[in-house]
């Protein structure tokens, strides 16, 4: 029976490699898979050793607050490959951990590795590669530009597409998610989504409600819709809401349900500006870390934008407010701005569209695929290609 260990560490990882889960198993009913993660994956059917993602960070430094539970994490982890032997090890995202700590210690097991979604080494952290061609079997990659970084450099690639593709589409009716939220449908929505992460929440979330005071002074009547991210619970933003004199409103469920709903958004830099372009919302990025995080990226970082949005875009084509730039003043005025001018907010929708186009799955000739789950599909399958490579060589 064939087994597969896991290690991912923040919620959005648990969140995409619990879907790579269900696809292996789907193809694979009898596969065992255990490892390092969180809630989604042991949901997936995954036997969890340590649920990482409530010690998720932004950047290394602050990840250091929680080092003892890292190295906690990685003797469980050594315990577990030498105990069970499983036939391959994936890594999924969480690349100040998964690349120069695990990947070395699963290698002195002699278990190959695939690598499903990149770490952001073509914005930061090229010097990285080497860990990768020394200790990576197979790279599995969202965006294109991934896999010509990844051919240049000599290592084994598969471009699989985007899965958010398979997953932008609202559950719900714009009336039904409406009446489920609690939103006037003669009012204004402006959106806040302020990340995953606690750390992301502690230092977007005051920004974000901080800029919907500052728009509500000024464009009175506008509602705030602020959805639940997985990883953060609701009594945290109960808190947080808790003797606002604005109406903010928060929506469990689907992202998409809510941003159908909204005419702006601000978006912590990250996947959910991803997920706000595919839905089509006119958006403010903002991007806060700690002071030392903030200082070492600095030096660092290869690419001129920050968000994912623009990356993929290839030029700035939402604005972006950065460290001490993110200011409740600066991001409001940058959302009643987009608020009153619905020229600019045709032509970002139009720019939009071609971030959609660009996560599109790469074709592949002669096959008819499916749309729903064509790109986990397209990452279970190179999973699988080399879990079968790896039996056929050991």
């Amino acid at each position: 029976m064939a087994s597969i260990c896991f290690v991912a560490g923040d919620p959005s990882g648990d969140q995409h490699a619990a879907h790579l889960i269900d696809a292996l198993r789907a193809k694979v009913p009898s596969l065992r898979v255990s490892g390092l993660g969180g809630p989604a994956m042991q949901r997936a059917g995954l036997t969890l050793l340590e649920d990482l993602t409530a010690a998720s960070a932004i950047g290394p430094f602050d990840a250091a607050k929680h080092l003892g539970q890292f190295r906690r994490a990685a003797a469980l982890l050594d315990a577990h490959l030498a105990a069970t032997r499983p036939d391959l090890v994936v890594l999924v995202d969480f690349g100040d951990y998964n690349l120069p700590v695990i990947a070395p210690l699963v290698k002195r097991h002699r278990i190959p590795i695939a690598y499903y979604i990149s770490p952001q080494l073509w914005a930061w952290g090229r010097f990285r590669l080497r860990y990768v061609r020394r200790y990576i079997d197979r790279m599995i990659v969202f965006f294109p530009f991934e896999e010509r970084l990844y051919r240049e450099a000599g290592v084994a690639v598969t471009w699989v597409g985007h899965p958010l593709i398979d997953l932008a589409r609202p559950s719900l009716s714009r009336e039904a998610a409406l009446e489920r939220f609690g939103l006037n449908p003669f009012r204004r929505t402006v959106g806040l989504l302020p990340g995953s992460r606690e750390r992301e929440l502690s230092r977007h979330l005051p920004l974000m409600l901080g800029a919907a005071r500052w728009i509500a002074r000024r464009m009175p009547g506008v509602q705030f819709l602020l959805p639940k991210a997985p990883g953060v619970s609701r009594e945290q933003l109960d808190r947080a809401l808790d003797g606002l004199d604005i109406d903010v409103r928060v929506s469990e469920g689907s992202v998409y349900d809510a941003l159908q709903l909204m005419e702006v958004a601000a978006v912590a830099s990250g996947t959910a500006t991803l997920d706000a372009a595919l839905a089509e919302v006119p958006m403010a990025v903002v991007y806060r870390a700690s002071w030392p995080t903030y200082a070492a990226a600095r030096l660092v970082i290869r690419v001129p934008d920050i968000g994912l949005v623009n990356i993929v875009a290839g030029r700035r084509i939402v604005p972006e407010l950065v460290q001490h730039r993110a200011t409740p003043s600066r991001l409001g005025n940058v959302l009643v701005e987009l608020l009153r001018d619905e020229a600019r907010c045709a032509e970002m929708r139009k720019n939009l569209k071609e971030v959609r186009a660009k996560l599109e799955p790469p074709a592949r000739p002669g096959a008819h695929e499916e749309r729903a789950g064509g790109a986990v599909d397209r990452a279970a399958e190179a999973v699988l290609d080399l879990l079968t490579t790896a039996a056929s060589t050991s």
